[in-house]
C-alpha cells in the first residue's frame, strides 16, 4: 500500500513497480523463509505497519502473522516494522474520525499539518506524541497485535525522530505538555532563576517562520524546547517499550533514530541518544559515512558503533563493501545487517566468518582506557563548534590507533574505568559534572582539555571562574599548603599540571583543517583531522601518566578495536582497513603485558596464523605481516 501510494517521489529508486508485489509474496513464502534460515541468518525482518491505520493495513498484517509462524517454525526470530513518525491521514481519518477533529497530528504556528517528508510525501502527517489518545491507539491497536498475534520477537520503530526544529509543533496538546514539563521540572524559585519569572501559562514553542541561524542557543525557552522534545521521545519510547515488554518480557526494541553523524541531533530532531538508548537493544544508523579513505581522513561509522558499545546496544546500518562488514564486526561485535534477500557472495562470506568465530565476539568487554565526553548541554546548545571539536578529537584518536570510548553525562560515575578523559570544547558543564571530573583527576585520572571547556554552566551561563581556572587555583593552594612549588610545565606547547594524583593538559584549540573537511552523510557535519593531531595525541599519552594497554604503529587508515573476555585471560584486537586501494604490511603492536600465545584469523585468509612474540621488559611486541581488509588478533595471556 505504501509503495503504491508513494510511487513517483524524488527518491526515484523507490518508485513502485509491479514486480514488487510478487517479491513481497515470495519473501513471505515458506520456500524463501526456509532458505533464509538455512543461510545462517538469525532474524527475519518483516514490514508490518506503515501508518495507514489498523483497518487499512489489516489484510497485510494477517499475511505477516502467517509468515512469522513459518519463520518461527524454522528457528528464526521475527522482527516487525512499525512506522513511528507517519500518520497517513487519507485512510487513518476514515477509521478514526476523532484523529482529525482532535488533532492527533502536529501542526505549525498557523495550524497547518507538519509533514515529516515535506512536499514530496504530502499524504504523511507527523503524529502528535503529546496526544495521549494517539499513543493509546499505537499501543493497543498496533503494538499489542504485533506482540500477541504476530508473536514478534523484535520491534523496529522507524523514523524515530521529531519534525525538524524549524517546524515547531503548535498542537494545543503539545503546548499544554510543554508548559507542564516546565512547571514539573522546576520549583517556582528555580523558574525565576531560569527565566526571570515563574508563570509558565503563556509560554509557547518557538514561532519562527524563517530558518534561524543559531550557532549558540542561549535563549532559555529555546533550550528548554530542545530538552522537552528529547524528553518527549524518551518518555514515549519508555512507555511503548514497557507496554511491549509487559506482553513479552524478552521482546527486543529497536529504533531508527540515526547514530552520531556529526551534527546537533538534539537541536535538529529531538534525539538524545544516551537517554533514548536506556530503553532499546538496537538502533539503526542510516547515514552515508561508508568506510573509506578520502583526502587524509578515515570516513566511517565508528562513532555510532562506539555509541552502541557505551549504551549496551547493537547498531544496524547499511553495508555495501567488505570495509562495511569489517568495521561492523570490529566495533559492533556482530555481523549486523546482511541486506535484503538471502545472504550470498560477500554477505555470506562475512556471515560464515562471524558464525565460525562467535566466541571472539560474544561475552566480550571493551578494553578502552581513553574516553571522549559528549556532555549534553555542550552538544545540544551549540550547533557547530562543539560538534566539530568532538568530531576532530575522535578522528585523531581513531586515526592514531588509540582505542577509545564515547561517553555521556550518564557515565560520570564510571570515569574511574579510564586512564584519560578528553573534553574537546565541552563548554557547558553542570556543577555536578565538574565535581565528578575533578574527583576523577584527584584520584589519578588524566585529563585533556581544549578550547572553552568548562566556561559555561549547564544553562550556558558564563561562569565566574572557568573549570580549568578553578583547578589551577586549587592546585596552587594545595602546593602552598604543603610548602611546595606549583608544578606546571609547558608540555606539547600546552599548559600542563598535576592535580591531586592525576595530570591535566590544556590545548588552546584543536585546529581545523578546512581544506580536508569532508561532509558526513547529512548536512552540517564535517569529518576532519585537526592540524595539531600529533600534539593532541601526545597530550593524551602524557596525561595517562603510564603506558596504555595497547599501542599500534600503522598507517592512519588502519582502525583498531580492543576487547577482553569476561575471565580476563584473553584479549582480542581487531584491525580493519579503511583504504580499499592499499594492503598494509608491517603493523607493530605493543601490548602492555605478557602473552603466552598469539594467533590471527581473517575472512581474507584460510585458517589460523600463529604470530611470533617478542618480550621486552613486561611488554610484548607483535608484528602483523599483512592486512587486507579485516583481521582479528587473539592474545592468550600468561
Amino acid at each position: 500500500m505504501f509503495m503504491m501510494r508513494r510511487n513517483n517521489s524524488e527518491m526515484t529508486e523507490h518508485n513502485y513497480s509491479y514486480w514488487q508485489k510478487d517479491e513481497y509474496e515470495n519473501q513471505m513464502s515458506e520456500e524463501f523463509i526456509k532458505s533464509f534460515a538455512k543461510s545462517g541468518a538469525t532474524i527475519y525482518h518483516l514490514g508490518f505497519y506503515k501508518g495507514f491505520g489498523f483497518k487499512a493495513e489489516k489484510e497485510y498484517m494477517e499475511k505477516v502473522v502467517k509468515a512469522a509462524a513459518i519463520a518461527h517454525k524454522y528457528g528464526l526470530k521475527v522482527a516487525t516494522y512499525i512506522q513511528w513518525s507517519t500518520l497517513c491521514y487519507e485512510t487513518f481519518f476514515s477509521e478514526v474520525p476523532e484523529a482529525k477533529t482532535d488533532l492527533w497530528y502536529q501542526v505549525d504556528v498557523y495550524g497547518k499539518p507538519l509533514l515529516p517528508y515535506g512536499d514530496r510525501a504530502p499524504f504523511r502527517y507527523t503524529p502528535c506524541f503529546s496526544n495521549d489518545a494517539y499513543m493509546d491507539y499505537l499501543k493497543e491497536k498496533i503494538i499489542r497485535f504485533a506482540v500477541e498475534t504476530v508473536k514478534t520477537d523484535f520491534i523496529h520503530f522507524d523514523n524515530f525522530v521529531l519534525s525538524p526544529i524549524l517546524s515547531a509543533d503548535h498542537n494545543p496538546a503539545t503546548i499544554a505538555a510543554f508548559r507542564k514539563y516546565l512547571t514539573d521540572k522546576y520549583i517556582p524559585s528555580r523558574r525565576i532563576e531560569r527565566f526571570g519569572f515563574d508563570d509558565m501559562s503563556n509560554v509557547l514553542p518557538p514561532q519562527w517562520t524563517t530558518p534561524p541561524k543559531m550557532p549558540i542557543i542561549s535563549d532559555p525557552i529555546i533550550q528548554e524546547w530542545i530538552d522537552f522534545r528529547c524528553w518527549t521521545l524518551e518518555t514515549r519510547l519508555k512507555e511503548c517499550a514497557g507496554f511491549a515488554r509487559n506482553l513479552n518480557k524478552e521482546v527486543v526494541i529497536e529504533v531508527n533514530c540515526g547514530g552520531l553523524i556529526g551534527n546537533d541531533r538534539a537541536w535538529e530532531t529531538g534525539t538524545n541518544h544516551s537517554s533514548l538508548m536506556q530503553y532499546t537493544n538496537v538502533i539503526w544508523a542510516e547515514d552515508k559515512s561508508y568506510p573509506r579513505w578520502e583526502n587524509g581522513v578515515a570516513i566511517g561509522k565508528f562513532r555510532s558503533f562506539k555509541l552502541g558499545r557505551t549504551t549496551n546496544n547493537f547498531i544496524l546500518t547499511y553495508v555495501k563493501e567488505p570495509q562495511d562488514f569489517a568495521e561492523d564486526l570490529a566495533l559492533n561485535r556482530s555481523i549486523g545487517y546482511l541486506g535484503e534477500g538471502i545472504p550470498k557472495d560477500m554477505g555470506k562470506k562475512y556471515l560464515d566468518f562471524w558464525l565460525n568465530n562467535k566466541n571472539l565476539y560474544t561475552g566480550m568487554q571493551g578494553a578502552e582506557k581513553v574516553a571522549v565526553l559528549r556532555s549534553y548541554p555542550s552538544m545540544a546548545y551549540n550547533t557547530y563548534e562543539t560538534q566539530v571539536a568532538a568530531n576532530m578529537a575522535e578522528q585523531a584518536l581513531q586515526q592514531h590507533q588509540i582505542p577509545f570510548d564515547i561517553i555521556f553525562d550518564q557515565q560520570a560515575e564510571k570515569l574511574k574505568k579510564y586512564d584519560v578523559l578528553v573534553l574537546a570544547d565541552q563548554e557547558s558543564l553542570t556543577d555536578e559534572m565538574i565535581s565528578s571530573i575533578k574527583q576523577y583527576v584527584k584520584n589519578g585520572g588524566g585529563l585533556v582539555v581544549t578550547d572553552k571547556t568548562g566556561t559555561y554552566d549547564g544553562w550556558h551561563r558564563l561562569r565566574k571562574e572557568k573549570m580549568l581556572e578553578g583547578m589551577i587555583a586549587e592546585e596552587k593552594q594545595a602546593a602552598a599548603d604543603n610548602n611546595k612549588s606549583s608544578e606546571k610545565e609547558k608540555a606539547h606547547e600546552a599548559l600542563s599540571f598535576n592535580y591531586g594524583k592525576g595530570r591535566v593538559v590544556y590545548l588552546a584549540e584543536l585546529e581545523k583543517s578546512k581544506d580536508t573537511g569532508l561532509r558526513s552523510g547529512y548536512a552540517g557535519a564535517e569529518w576532519m583531522m585537526p592540524k595539531n593531531a600529533g600534539e593532541f595525541t601526545a597530550a593524551v599519552y602524557w596525561a595517562a601518566g603510564k603506558k596504555l594497554p595497547l599501542e599500534v604503529i600503522a598507517p592512519e587508515w588502519v582502525g583498531v578495536s580492543h576487547d577482553t573476555n569476561a575471565r580476563g585471560d584473553t584479549d582480542v584486537v581487531h584491525l580493519f582497513n579503511y583504504n580499499h586501494k592499499k594492503n598494509v604490511a608491517g603493523i607493530l603492536i605493543e601490548y602492555n603485558g605478557l602473552i603466552k600465545k598469539a594467533w590471527s584469523v581473517s575472512p581474507d585468509e584460510n585458517g589460523r596464523s600463529v604470530i611470533p612474540l617478542v618480550e621486552r621488559g613486561g611488554m610484548t611486541e607483535l608484528r602483523i605481516s599483512n592486512l587486507d581488509v579485516y583481521k582479528v588478533i587473539v592474545l592468550e595471556k600468561k
